[in-house]
């Protein structure tokens, strides 16, 4: 008999001894966990081209492994990512690039939130690592609305956590220096991959992925880039951007040979002792049951 650990069948247990994943949970294990921590992280990624060098699920990747280990801090619980994920329009066409229409994705998304709240996770964060940011809010407004769910429903992206050290020119460290700007399968996102999943970069395949030249349809001046970390007039999703297809064959939109782990640790770890921050907050300041109410009542509306 072959003895193989399939990718799921491996448990993922906090410094507590307990599971870190709602899918890995028996109902037993569910029901006594919502009584101790009801927050849940929802890690919403993407399936896309990341280049040469880099896998293809590195959003997903990135924003689970996030969510692991402030999971493992805190004792909240982590759901199953979201493997697909809605995309602009530049980013279509591109080879392991699996798009899901926007309403599609939305309808999805808030089905995930409704149900988890009906097993009694009441603090629920669509925790965001795929360029997706403008579509998720619409499923926490729809949710409350459209669906009646009385949960705390929060939507943030593990770069929002540390836009103050994703800007082209940033010292990470002394002499660590990000030398470009955060785009999409570049410097800074192959150098958080690389940290995360050393065995999904192939480091010698980095710098041929870098983009010929980079072109815009508007003037840096106004036009943000990934993350909108210097808060331009146009985020980066405001705009119909070149097709990547026609304009980075190769995948990457910026400069990934620039890429280290190094640079990767320091932003990764930024980010997870920010948010690790605040969960503790959350967890205090609204303990398991009690929820702010954030959902109308009936007869509020009079239409």
């Amino acid at each position: 008999m072959v003895e193989y650990e399939a990718r799921f069948s491996k448990p993922y247990y906090n410094k507590f001894g307990e599971k870190i994943y709602l899918d890995q949970m028996t109902m037993a294990e569910l029901l006594e966990r919502v009584k101790k921590n009801d927050i849940i992280l929802v890690p919403c990624g993407s399936t896309e081209s990341h280049g040469l060098g880099q896998a293809t699920g590195e959003d997903t990747i990135i924003g689970s492994y996030i969510a692991e280990r402030i999971a493992f801090e805190t004792g909240i619980t982590v759901a199953p990512p979201i493997f697909y994920g809605s995309h602009p329009s530049h980013h279509y066409g591109m080879p392991g690039t699996i798009p899901v229409k926007k309403e599609a994705y939305i309808d999805y998304v808030t089905s995930v939130v409704k149900w988890l709240s009906n097993a009694g996770f009441k603090k629920i964060i669509l925790f965001n690592s795929h360029g997706q940011e403008y579509v998720l809010p619409i499923v926490k407004d729809k949710a409350i609305i459209e669906e009646g769910v009385k949960a705390l429903i929060l939507v943030t992206s593990w770069w929002a956590w540390v836009r103050d050290i994703l800007r082209q020119g940033t010292e990470l460290k002394p002499g660590l220096v990000l030398e470009t700007p955060f785009i999409h399968a570049d410097e800074l996102e192959a150098s958080v991959l690389w940290y995360v999943a050393p065995k999904l970069v192939d480091p010698a395949k980095l710098k041929e992925s870098d983009a010929e030249k980079m072109v815009g349809v508007i003037p840096d001046k106004w036009a943000d880039k990934a993350g909108n970390v210097y808060g331009r007039p146009f985020g980066w999703y405001d705009i119909s951007a070149y097709m990547e297809i026609h304009y980075y064959p190769k995948g990457s939109v910026g400069f990934p040979s620039k890429a280290s782990r190094e640079k990767g640790e320091v932003v990764v770890e930024t980010a997870i002792q920010r948010i690790t921050e605040f969960i503790e907050w959350l967890h205090k300041t609204y303990p398991p049951g009690v929820v702010p109410q954030v959902w109308p009542n009936p007869g509020d509306f009079k239409y």
